[in-house]
């Protein structure tokens, strides 16, 4: 049984166990007076995904969903958008608006240029940091609670330990009711058989396969060698030698409980219980996409090591190679290398990861929070005209 935690309930029912105000650009141009917001003011954190001027379409559909989505998050108590112009602004405010947030609108072309609208946002967010303080948390039930699994630098300790220890953990959090978002599509091929017996019915069986046969197809018609992409060189210099071995390892981090639903990127789950999403491997693009779903943090497993978090959601690092947890010390969160040199259990090295994301949830900073080693990208489509 999973300890208690607690959250702060939003308007819209859901929990969050962080209280940020999350300062979204929504185009690439804004990005600077956004991090001179959060640089001025504690407390809020940029989100600041890349592009965003001149994009159409899948795209800019796509570069909009994350930025709402990701602004709606549990996590987030309120919110300051900044554009460029005022159409933009007002357009993102409103969708915003909608879910019952506080949030505030500025144009950087409209009310006096980037200094006039940091300083006039920055006392926005002071305000909104006031009211934030005032709200308390509450119980929450792990039932609303959803975790994101992730692997990055992958090597051959991932899939014998720290992919299976974070699929155990997955397995709990469904058991008490939760919901788990597994992504990283080309990751996924060699496994999709398996997957698919999973699948709780045959459409979704299919579904699943589907995603990862649009990306094949998608490598194909563009003549990409999805060998040049996957596995990455620090795979390949770990010992992972094909990407069918290398997604053998990574489906792991998703437990064994039904495949119930497969999302969309950064769509949010209407089903509780595991679930896939169809979002790019690398690791800035996949906690983008994951976060906007809704994960409240993220189990990011690794074996080479890697260093990046999100503004919006913990990232714990997790990895089962004793080499990186010497090397990488100051950007692993939790050692379970125990497993290979130590005797310990793959159980036992669950509980100890289970123990690190109560304490996050219970407001705990990890290495990405505490170096502010974060960052956002919205994956791109189509070419920007």
């Amino acid at each position: 049984m999973l300890p208690e935690i607690m959250g702060y309930r939003r308007p819209d029912g859901r929990f969050g166990i962080r209280n940020h105000i999350a300062v979204i650009a929504t185009m690439d141009n804004a990005n600077p007076t956004v991090r001179r917001i959060c640089s001025l003011v504690k407390g809020c954190v940029p989100f600041c995904p890349g592009f965003g001027r001149g994009e159409m379409n899948e795209d800019l559909a796509l570069h909009n969903l994350l930025s709402i989505n990701t602004a709606l998050h549990p996590n987030v108590y309120g919110v300051i958008v900044v554009a460029l112009e005022d159409q933009t602004a007002e357009y993102i405010t409103g969708e915003i608006a909608k879910g019952g947030k506080p949030v505030v609108g500025f144009s950087i072309e409209d009310q006096g240029g980037t200094v006039e609208v940091a300083y006039r946002a920055a006392q926005a967010a002071i305000q909104m940091l006031h009211d934030a303080g005032r709200l308390r948390p509450e119980p929450m039930p792990w039932s609303e609670f959803v975790l994101g699994v992730e692997c990055g630098g992958s090597d051959g300790s991932s899939g014998i330990v720290s992919n299976p220890v974070t699929g155990r953990l997955a397995d709990r959090v469904i058991d008490a009711g939760g919901t788990v978002i597994m992504s990283e599509t080309l990751e996924l091929l060699g496994g999709e058989e398996m997957l698919g017996r999973r699948a709780v019915t045959p459409e979704v069986a299919a579904k699943v396969k589907g995603i990862i046969q649009r990306t094949l197809d998608y490598a194909a018609e563009h003549n990409l060698d999805i060998m040049g992409a996957n596995p990455a060189p620090d795979n390949i210099a770990g010992g992972l030698t094909t990407i069918e071995e290398k997604a053998l390892g990574a489906i792991k981090k998703g437990g064994t409980k039904p495949l119930v639903e497969v999302l969309e990127e950064g769509e949010r789950p209407t089903k509780k219980g595991f679930v896939i999403m169809d979002a790019p491997a690398p690791g800035v693009e996949n906690l983008t996409a994951i976060v906007s779903g809704g994960c409240h943090a993220v189990i990011f497993s690794t074996g080479k090591g890697n260093c990046i978090g999100h503004p919006v959601a913990p990232v714990i690092k997790i990895s089962g190679n004793p080499m990186t947890v010497k090397s990488m010390r100051d950007n692993i969160d939790v050692d379970v290398s125990g497993v290979i040199n130590q005797g310990l259990t793959l159980d036992q090295a669950t509980d100890i990861v289970q123990d690190k994301l109560v304490d996050v949830c219970w407001g705990a900073m990890t290495s990405s929070d505490m170096l502010g080693e974060i960052e956002t990208a919205a994956s791109r489509l189509l070419r920007t005209l």
